[in-house]
This record gives structure tokens, sequence and C-alpha cells, in this order.
């Protein structure tokens, strides 16, 4: 059976892939969106021998024009699977890359502008970037590319957005899936490695920060951290002053606070004594 090996968001680091690839020899390499790389793909996978790798794109992909260029104009180009199916080494993978923007779609409401033709007619010249969309929007997700897959059938659907499992997913993903006939859904954007149970008789699989499973979900490369969920557990630890100001019985407190306004007016000078009355001379 051949091996396909899914990632996670790389947000620009790719040893852990080219080690992976080293030691395991997958037959294909599946990168869940949001690269933003560091050099050309041409270059970072140039001594890749065997593996052959896909792409779909992520929120921050389009970025800036260097990151965009690094993908859009690297031979890779071609292995990008936004609005595609791809056979991947016998398996049928539909791929959906970038996100749902309020100014584009956001389901379950409809969608403001269907394809990119009209959005580009609404915003005219002025508004083009490269003679077509704004280079933001070519992450976004649009429902024309949305019909367009589910007119085709697949065995797996990976996606950068979450389905409707996780809590900030989406049900129209779950629509998708199903009506191509999808077993699973692998899903990045999250940074977090989820197993959900299933719903609807779909199966779905959030690979964590730079993550490596396979087909199965077995874990290749564990998931990272995220250093937003560290500096949320941070802000929302209590500080060691107001764990102490809870643990102080109410008496000890209005003690404390009388000895301490006492020493600030002590060192300002204040005194109880009447001030001493100056010589005349």
């Amino acid at each position: 059976m051949s091996k396909v090996f899914l990632c996670g968001d790389p947000h620009g680091e790719f040893d852990h892939i080219l080690s992976a690839i080293d030691q395991w020899h997958p037959d294909a390499v599946l990168i869940l969106g949001d690269l933003t790389p560091s050099h050309s793909l041409d270059e970072i996978f140039k001594g890749v021998k065997g593996t052959k790798i896909y792409w779909i794109p992520g929120n921050h992909d389009t970025d800036s024009d260097l990151i965009y260029d690094r993908l859009w104009r690297s031979s890779f180009a071609k292995h990008n699977l936004h609005g595609r199916v791809q056979d991947v080494c016998g398996v049928k993978v539909a791929g959906l890359g970038g996100v749902f923007r309020g100014q584009i779609w956001m389901p379950p409401a409809m969608p403001l502008y269907a394809s990119p033709s009209l959005f580009i007619r609404k915003i005219g010249k002025s508004g083009m970037w490269r003679g077509g969309l704004p280079r933001r929007h070519r992450s976004t997700i649009f429902q024309s590319v949305y019909e367009k897959l589910k007119e085709c059938k697949a065995d797996i659907l990976i996606t950068h957005e979450a389905p409707s499992m996780h809590p900030k997913g989406f049900k129209a993903l779950d629509d998708l899936a199903m009506k191509m006939g999808c077993k699973i859904i692998f899903h990045a954007h999250q940074h977090e490695s989820k197993r959900y149970c299933p719903c609807n008789g779909l199966c779905a699989r959030g690979i964590g920060l730079r993550g490596i499973i396979d087909l199965e979900g077995n874990v290749i490369v564990p998931a990272q951290v995220d250093p937003r969920e560290l500096e949320a557990k941070v802000q929302s630890a209590p500080s060691p002053v107001r764990a102490q100001l809870r643990r102080t019985p109410a008496s000890k407190f209005r003690r404390l606070n009388r000895f301490n306004r006492f020493n600030r007016f002590s060192r300002k000078g204040w005194s109880n004594k009447s001030p001493k009355k100056e010589r005349q001379g």
C-alpha cells in the first residue's frame, strides 16, 4: 500500500517535512496550506527524489507578493490541488484551499460574489492585481469553485478551513465532502491535532501546527504547540499578586492597608507631632 503523508501548517519551516521524507520515503506528501516559504518551493524540495509534493494554499500564502511568487511561480504551482481532484498514489484527493471571507462568502450566508469574475467586475481595473483578483482573495473560497468540486467524486477531501466538527468550522465543508462521496476530511488552519467523532457518517481529522500524519491518522511527526495558545494561557493565569490578595482575609488586608498608608505618609515627611516654632533671633 502506498504511503501518503499529510502535513499541517508549516509556516515557513520545512526541515521536519524533509526529515520525514528522508526517514520514511513516502510516495506523496500533501501540505494543507499556510506554507509561507522563505524560499521558492523549487529550492526547498530540490533534493527530494521519489516523493510527490502536493499542496493547497492557506490564508497566509497570499500575505505578500514574495510569498505568493515562491509558490505560484515555482514549478510546484501545477501541484496545487485547490479546486480539483487528483489521483495521488491510487487515492482520489479533492482539494479546497484558502478560507471563507465575509467580503466574498461566509457560509451559511449566501455569497456576495459567487465567482472571481463577478468580484473583478465590481472592483474594476483599479482594484485588480496583476490583471486579475486582488492578491489577498487568491486564497479566498469562491462558491463557483466549491460548486465545481461538488460535481466530482473523491475518496478524501483536504481543506485549509475546518469542517463543522470544529467549533470554528463550516458545515458547507461537510456537505461538500458528502456530496463528493469522501470518506474523510483532513484540515489544518486551526493549529490543533484533533480526531473528531464521526458525524452523519463523515469522519474528520485536524492536523496541528507543523504536524504530520498518514492517511490512517497515525502520527508521523507530533504537532507543535501554537504560540498563541501559550500566550492565552499566560494571560488567563492569575498573577501572583492577585492570587495572594484572594488568599488574604479581609481583616488582615485592612490592617496591611493601614500600615502601608502610614509608612507612605511617613516617607513623605508627615508626622502627628506639632511642628516646632522657629527661634527668632
